[in-house]
């Protein structure tokens, strides 16, 4: 079924599949430690993820469509802990962070800005609007973009053998991922009644949060260039 907002969700999706991220991911000429070290960079994104989901709990209304965003948030509130645990696993096996300071400044260095801005503009846009078709559309477009990169780094994983090892990065991410209320259930855009609604407006937040999906992405690019690099060196 077609709704107001498909075509912008269409070309949100399509502008994430021409992501550099995604050359760079499957470029068999980068060795998959390269590869696996754009982990790290993803992390102020994952927990300020968590953190969205926790105020989508805690501000949501009471109308069917609010019950829908909350039981959304339900599903992937924890889902920064499985990261966590990644995080770990990958250092353990030197890959990623290289040490603490290493870690904290490329969380919070220039390369990596656009990563906290995605976060960053995330909360504005949920705190902005408090009514469930935009934050369910926002939620959407955050979903296109998991799916984008999982599908990218899923094949990674699994040439590194760790599929059924790492939690956010593997086959528990996904089962939890398939299993989910919006992923099963009906759309549920396709039964609303869009004469009250500002569809200019949701184009306009829907293309905002694609734009800085698109711009965090690159910076995934960038980390797994700079890791490529760094293995050539030593």
């Amino acid at each position: 079924l077609m709704h107001p907002l498909t075509a912008t969700f269409e070309a949100g999706r399509a502008r994430l599949a021409r992501n550099p991220a995604i050359a760079a991911l499957a470029d068999p000429d980068t060795p998959v430690s390269a590869k696996l070290a754009v982990v790290p960079t993803m992390a102020f994104w994952v927990l300020g993820f968590g953190d969205a989901m926790a105020l989508l709990r805690r501000t949501s209304g009471t109308t069917p469509l609010d019950e829908v965003v909350k039981q959304h948030a339900s599903e992937d509130a924890d889902h920064w802990k499985w990261f966590v645990a990644d995080l770990e696993a990958l250092a353990s096996q030197s890959v990623g962070v290289r040490s603490m300071s290493a870690a904290y400044t490329d969380l919070w260095g220039p390369t990596n800005a656009a990563v906290r801005e995605c976060a960053w503009t995330l909360h504005h846009l949920l705190r902005m609007h408090s009514d469930p078709v935009t934050r369910l559309a926002i939620l959407e477009a955050c979903e296109h973009g998991f799916e984008v990169f999982m599908d990218s780094i899923r094949p990674v994983v699994q040439e590194a053998g760790q599929y059924g090892e790492l939690l956010y990065l593997g086959e528990q991410h996904d089962h939890a991922e398939a299993g989910h209320a919006l992923h099963e259930g009906a759309d549920p855009f396709d039964d609303l009644d869009w004469s009250g609604q500002d569809v200019e407006m949701l184009r306009g937040v829907i293309d905002t949060i694609y734009e800085c999906l698109d711009g965090m992405h690159t910076c995934y690019a960038t980390a797994i260039a700079a890791a490529r690099e760094r293995e050539q060196v030593c």
